[in-house]
């Protein structure tokens, strides 16, 4: 039987997972893009495509994994 506080920490510890898991998923789609764009200019070609991404995504913060457990803990509640 896990009580609350590991239930909460569990929640947080996947809320935490999960936003670390997207920062990796879109820095790696940020750095491939830049990589793909420099050998095309290297090359002397033309990059007019839009990147996935436009800036360099942010490691999650506190705060975020907080909001992100919040959503998960909110879910867990419901009745339905």
């Amino acid at each position: 039987m896990t009580n609350p506080y590991e239930l909460r920490y569990s929640i947080y510890q996947g809320a935490q997972s999960r936003l670390v898991d997207k920062f990796n998923i879109d820095h790696h789609m940020w750095q491939e893009f830049h990589y793909w764009k420099r050998e095309q200019e290297s090359e002397g070609n033309k990059v007019t495509v839009v990147p996935p991404i436009a800036e360099p995504p942010a490691f999650p913060t506190h705060e975020q994994v907080l909001v992100e457990a919040e959503k998960i803990y909110s879910f867990v509640q419901q009745s339905n």
